[in-house]
């Protein structure tokens, strides 16, 4: 029975080892086998031929065994923390979103090439292992040097994080269409780094934010980075793309 590994990515941290597909284990994973919780799910398939002496893998895979009746195992924890920072960007696959009822998204990640580096400014959402909303005036690879050099207080030794949608209105506010919680207090978030100068690079929107659907928020993407760079970029499909392509999974992340 074949064997996956899936880095759990949304708020969580987690490797996990299933032997359910990609698909089968992101529907468990959100509604469970009696349904009785629903909740988005996101996870990064990897390679399972991948070995660390931090993680110990052998022996972690070594107890994912079919069950006594020999039905499939749908998930074993094999490591809860810290355990982004110990996979090789090249042991790291597809990035699958699943929405609250269990629809499942997949998408290719590519090395980053930079062209997401805009000016301006910008909205992410730390994934893993961080969690807060912040604005910036840094481009994705200019955050992420920023939050994993070592060179601040604050800091971590790699980051998945979220690229999200600030669009305006003319008279300044947020678009009405964007679902979140307190569009003022972003916007007088945005004022204020503005406002800063060069004082500051990022101010928190806030620490723990409900990402209320939050598939529905992605701008560009989802980036994975280091100290060492930006080592991974899983591309968001557009507007029309999404309606065209995959509309039952849109309609489900619309609301979820």
């Amino acid at each position: 029975m074949k064997t996956y590994l899936y880095l759990l990515c949304y708020r969580t941290e987690a490797l996990v080892a299933s032997h359910l597909d990609p698909e089968a284990f992101g529907a468990y994973m959100a509604v469970g086998t009696h349904r009785r919780t629903a909740g988005n799910v996101m996870f990064i398939e990897i390679d399972p031929t991948l070995r660390s002496e931090y993680l110990d893998l052998p022996a972690g895979l070594g107890t994912c065994q079919p069950n006594a009746d020999g039905s499939p195992v749908s998930s074993r924890y094999l490591s809860i923390y810290r355990v982004l920072e110990h996979i090789p960007v090249d042991a790291l696959g597809r990035l699958y979103l699943v929405t609250r009822d269990g629809r499942v998204l997949g998408l290719e990640g590519r090395a980053y090439g930079g062209a997401e580096e805009e000016a301006g400014d910008h909205m992410y959402v730390e994934l893993c292992p961080l969690t807060p909303r912040v604005v910036s005036r840094l481009g994705p690879a200019a955050f992420c040097q920023a939050m994993t050099s070592g060179e601040h207080r604050i800091s971590v030794p790699r980051l998945l994080f979220a690229d999200c949608l600030i669009d305006r209105e003319p008279d300044g506010s947020l678009a009405g269409h964007l679902p979140y919680r307190d569009p003022a207090h972003i916007i007088d978030c945005l004022n204020e780094l503005e406002s800063s100068g060069r004082r500051k690079i990022s101010k928190t929107v806030d620490r723990s934010p409900p990402l209320v659907a939050f598939y529905r928020t992605i701008r560009r993407g989802f980036f994975v980075g280091d100290r060492q760079g930006m080592l991974r970029v899983y591309p968001y499909p557009t507007r029309a793309e999404l309606e065209d392509r995959h509309w039952l999974w849109w309609r489900s992340a619309s609301i979820s």
